[in-house]
């Protein structure tokens, strides 16, 4: 049975070692969208203030089987319901990829004012349903501009639980949806949270609340549509031990985002190769896995200087800077793994560029991963290309062979 194996040298990562048999992994469920490794698999997540032209319906139907549109989808063509304009691009992209799953965004924690739904939340709910200062009483804000402010749900009641799962799910059904992005599952044990909000010792309260969430949305669903959350997290203890967070909740779900996979604090050897280890633990259990990649760890959307840049230069970094990147991802791709790539959330954001190398065959991996004894160089080969990554200098190598 051929396997993902990186041999690992003694010391802090010592334990690492992935098996996962790309034999026996993976089918998936019928909620899967089709996968294929004749091309990268590509994953789109963008949101679009307007709606979408039919050129770029027609890009991101070709581009990609599995799509999700953010949570200001449509703000400004129907500002008092965008998720109508959300559900007929769903209906559109459906339309021309009939392959395609495409799924509405929706946080677990933070109440964003964008979609009808939610756009009154603190004034048409119970106070007791947002989050509050446990000495104060007043809310917690996720942020606060100058139109809007941001709540939080109370996640440790049930009614607010149902609410949200019928909301969702409801809304999921009417617009034809394939299911839903479920956002920020980790975010409400931020310490800032615990401490101001829920107590000390609701850590694992909350795992169970956005367990029972996800339970509840896909009753209201139904059984063929999709969950994908966000997402698999890594830190650093006291001691500068790398520890993986996420992975209980994919039990309940049919995969998760890494969303800062070598981005932001996570762009350390240690974190790409814990990250390679949660995706290959995920594959075993026939998941999907989404990684999401930037340009560089710091060439994203918090970037103002790189944000100002014409759109024409932001897109020709990224064009320069895919490889690494990509080599990264192939390295510890599975079945049902894709590749989400650009520098923000937005439409214009990178995601409906499509690389050249997405044209590239590549074709099913022959084999396993291998790391080279005492480096942090890996090595692995599919059917139409050969891929080097050197984490430690931050060095790749894909070598496209022709048939």
């Amino acid at each position: 049975m051929l396997g993902l194996f990186f041999v690992c040298r003694a010391g802090l990562l010592a334990g690492l070692l992935l098996a996962v048999g790309f034999a026996a992994a993976a089918r998936g469920s019928p909620r899967h969208p089709v996968f294929s490794w004749d091309t990268v698999p590509v994953c789109l997540h963008f949101g679009s203030a307007t709606q979408m032209t039919d050129e770029q319906i027609q890009r991101a139907a070709r581009m990609s089987n599995l799509i999700c549109l953010e949570k200001a989808h449509g703000r400004q063509t129907d500002p008092a319901h965008p998720e109508r304009v959300a559900g007929e691009d769903a209906r559109r992209l459906k339309q021309a990829n009939p392959n395609a799953r495409v799924l509405m965004y929706w946080n677990t924690l933070i109440a964003w004012p964008f979609t009808s739904y939610n756009r009154r939340f603190a004034e048409t709910h119970p106070p007791d349903w947002i989050l509050r200062d446990r000495k104060t009483g007043e809310p917690l804000l996720k942020t606060k501009r100058r139109d809007f402010e941001v709540f939080q749900y109370n996640l440790l009641k049930p009614e607010v639980r149902q609410w949200w799962a019928e909301t969702i799910g409801g809304a999921v059904k009417e617009f034809g949806f394939d299911g839903i992005f479920m956002d920020a599952v980790l975010q409400a044990k931020r310490p800032v949270w615990l401490r101001r909000g829920w107590g000390l010792d609701k850590a694992d309260d909350l795992d169970a609340a956005v367990i029972d969430m996800m339970q509840r949305v896909r009753a209201v669903m139904g059984p063929d549509r999709l969950i994908i959350y966000n997402g698999f997290r890594t830190n650093r203890s006291g001691h500068g031990k790398v520890n993986a967070h996420g992975a209980q909740f994919l039990p309940y779900a049919d995969g998760a985002m890494i969303e800062h996979f070598d981005g932001l604090s996570t762009a350390t050897k240690e974190d790409v190769l814990l990250y390679w280890q949660m995706a290959a633990k995920a594959a075993k259990a026939n998941k999907i896995v989404v990684f999401k990649c930037w340009p560089g760890p710091d060439l994203n959307w918090l970037n103002k200087d790189f944000m100002s840049k014409p759109a024409a230069e932001k897109e020709a970094i990224a064009r320069r800077r895919i490889g690494y990147a990509l080599a990264c991802y192939l390295i510890g791709a599975h079945e049902y793994s894709y590749f989400c790539y650009g520098w923000g959330y937005n439409i214009a954001d990178g995601q409906l560029i499509d690389y050249p190398e997405y044209q590239r065959k590549l074709g099913a991996p022959k084999g396993d991963a291998v790391r080279e004894p005492g480096a942090w160089v890996f090595r692995r080969a599919f059917k139409h290309a050969k891929v080097t990554v050197n984490l430690e200098k931050r060095e790749w190598g894909i070598e496209w062979l022709e048939d």
